[in-house]
């Protein structure tokens, strides 16, 4: 029954894949077609040829667009970026543990593991003939899972990756997800070249609707495939090593998952942009799981696991429905582990993993040991707060270079409103204005050296002063953010603790010895993912492309208009039509007075209304990484738009919330739609 059912889904996988190539040939050949009649009544009858620079200018970034994409759909599947290939000299007991479970799940185990820095696991075939031939195996392990799954979990893990082969998913399988990247692929490079159209009608457009209903149809149809074969590999997996471990191991990959994308996210990269980065990453973030808050947010979500923004298209079922069909199973008595020392002997593989998963940011950084990286982050994330509302200060007073006085005096005339306004327009203001306070004082009173930031790893830093043991400034600042009238208070515990607010607050990294500047004063300088440099640069070439193309194509027909027939009269007539001139009494008749006068033209004198080279695609697109303060409205000041635009831009619909490290796609500046909102600076 596997195997007729594996024959029946690589058969509707290579159906799927054909229908890509129907859909992007058949419109391929209708702009080929149009182009021809185009260039063919340019020649022939080049006074009535029309504005055949729009049919080439709009038909040729299309076109190539849509080539790219369908070159894309039979390459093979690569590893992750930082994914290094893991010798059986440095894991012996990891290859065993692989062989033995393959060997219980009846099938070939891999030909090669990888090491990749995610929480997850995957395998991959490079089937041959379509699917139909087998090919080499390869799987992909994460170190996070290696490092921090219990054994008889990992087991698990494993079982279902396996599982997957067992099944025979993974020779057809390549092939939906080959071509569901593909279709994915196509739909970008067709955006960015609608979009570097700069509004102009353009066939992009029409190809993206194309491809992208066949897209949406592809991907539901394959869906129920997808999820069903996940389904299958659960049960592999329960049938194993049991359905209680399987579930367990569910649960706890999950957790994992979540943590460590916001140790990445939250902490890694955003430290990483300011040049700094921990000796030993896992180490790092080994403390951080270490942490009480952090071992209970993790048992909580081991428990209720809740999947946060889940995408409808995601291949995998919902975790609740996988739990809930796992442990419907009967129960098995699990079996007896017998651990045989570590599963990685020689650890150079994984320092590997960290170096290319740190170097693919495109960042060089200064590694410091974990203590002198945690306190780094601390301080400039509390910068990074201080510098905005300092910013957002100096909008509304006089001063050059505000200082806490001047935020408190703001917040005492009850100017709150007009300050949250200037330093956000997030959801939740008042909450932003209150922190920003709170790390705007600390910073004030460490710099003064009245105290410290420490790193929390639920908080983000928390502010450490020995004359402030009960927390007393915390319940201070929140009161000032909201009321003026606490505003007093605050002011008394600051000359309390011997803070002078007059003196400048220090927005330098003080925690290295090394200088650092400001951590806000600068964007990120990083270089856009490959995808979409490879993007751009493909864009220019057939920019030049089409530019090339208009200009031979305009010296053909200014040729071809020089030779047309000089005894035709040009096309416009300005006769009256026989039905309004016998309205009128006809002229009377006159002697033969000689040949009447022709005022015919001998050579046609074309009428042009538009350009003939019209301009070829703008490429004004530049790309955006967000960083911490940013908001859509400052960033529509810095680039000359309007957060309409930039939504409309990036597929926000009304949405305004940003994450650390999102690509924007932004006009150049000095591009932009010249209306900006009235209260840019």
């Amino acid at each position: 029954m596997t195997t007729v059912l594996g024959w029946l889904r690589g058969l509707f996988a290579v159906g799927m894949l054909a229908g890509f190539y129907v859909v992007a040939f058949t419109l391929l050949a209708a702009d080929t077609a149009l182009v021809c009649f185009t260039l063919w009544g340019m020649v022939e009858f080049p006074s009535r040829a029309g504005n055949w620079s729009l049919a080439l200018c709009g038909s040729i970034p299309a076109a190539s667009a849509l080539l790219y994409g369908i070159a894309t759909v039979s390459r093979t599947e690569e590893p992750p970026p930082d994914a290094v290939f893991l010798r059986r000299a440095a894991a012996p007991g990891l290859w065993r543990l692989v062989e033995e479970l393959s060997g219980q799940l009846r099938t070939r185990p891999p030909t090669r593991i990888y090491l990749t820095s995610e929480a997850n696991a995957s395998v991959s075939e490079d089937a041959r003939l379509l699917g139909f031939a087998v090919g080499e195996r390869t799987m992909n392990l994460g170190v996070p899972l290696l490092r921090w799954l219990k054994p008889e979990e990992l087991r698990a893990v494993l079982c279902h990756e396996l599982g997957h082969y067992a099944s025979r998913h993974t020779r057809f399988g390549a092939i939906t997800y080959r071509g569901a990247a593909s279709l994915r692929s196509t739909l970008f490079r067709l955006r960015m070249t609608a979009l570097s159209d700069q509004g102009r009608v353009g066939y992009a457009w029409l190809y993206q609707a194309a491809i992208g209903a066949y897209a949406w149809m592809y991907l539901r149809l394959s869906l129920a495939v997808r999820r069903r074969q996940e389904l299958e590999a659960d049960a592999e997996a329960a049938a194993v090593v049991g359905p209680e471990v399987t579930a367990r191991a569910l649960r706890a990959v999950h957790a994992l998952g979540v943590t460590w994308a916001g140790f990445e996210s939250r902490y890694l990269r955003p430290v990483q942009r300011l040049g700094f980065v921990p000796e030993d990453v896992f180490e790092a973030f080994a403390a951080m799981m270490g942490d009480p808050p952090v071992r209970e947010r993790m048992a909580e979500l081991r428990a209720h696991p809740v999947e946060l923004d889940r995408s409808p298209l995601d291949s995998h079922p919902p975790l609740a429905r996988r739990l809930a069909l796992i442990e419907a199973r009967p129960a098995t008595p699990p079996g007896t582990v017998v651990e045989e020392g570590p599963l990685i002997a020689d650890t150079s593989p994984v320092t590997r993993v960290q170096r290319k998963m740190l170097g693919e940011s495109g960042h060089s950084a200064t590694a410091l040991p974990r203590a002198a990286w945690a306190d780094l982050a601390a301080e400039a994330f509390a910068i990074e707060l201080a510098s905005l509302l300092l910013d957002a200060a100096s909008d509304t007073h006089a001063l050059a270079r505000p200082t806490l006085a001047t935020v408190l005096g703001l917040l005492e005339r009850g100017q709150q409103t007009e300050l949250t306004r200037r330093l956000t327009d997030a959801p939740e203001p008042e909450e932003q204005l209150t922190e920003a306070l709170y790390a705007l004082t600390g910073q004030a009173l460490a710099g003064a050296g009245r105290a410290r930031w420490v790193l929390s790893w639920t908080q983000g830093y928390f502010l450490d002063c020995p004359r402030d043991p009960r927390g007393r400034l915390d319940d201070l600042v929140a009161a000032a953010a909201r009321d003026k009238a606490a505003v007093p208070a605050l002011r008394g515990e600051l000359a309390r603790l011997g803070l002078d607010t007059e003196a400048p607050v220090p927005l330098a990294l003080r925690t290295v010895a090394a200088p650092a500047g400001p951590t806000t004063a600068r964007r990120s300088t990083r270089s856009a993912s490959n995808l979409v440099v490879q993007e751009l640069a493909r864009q220019r070439t057939v920019a030049k492309v089409t530019m090339g193309a208009v200009a031979v194509a305009g010296a053909v027909w200014g040729i071809a208009l020089l030779n047309s027939d000089s005894s035709q009269p040009y096309t416009q007539s300005y006769r009256l039509p026989t039905a309004a001139a016998s309205r009128y009494t006809p002229w009377p008749s006159y002697p033969d007075l000689g040949p009447t006068p022709s005022y015919t033209v001998r050579f046609p004198v074309p009428i042009i209304t538009e350009p003939i080279l019209r301009p070829t695609p703008s490429l004004y697109i530049h790309i955006h990484f967000v960083v911490r303060g940013d908001t859509l409205s400052a960033i529509a000041c810095e680039y000359g738009t309007t957060v309409e635009d930039l939504q409309k831009r990036n597929d926000m619909g009304k949405r305004t919330e940003l994450t650390v490290g999102q690509m924007l796609l932004v006009p150049a500046k000095g591009k932009g739609t010249g209306i900006v909102a009235t209260d840019c600076r």
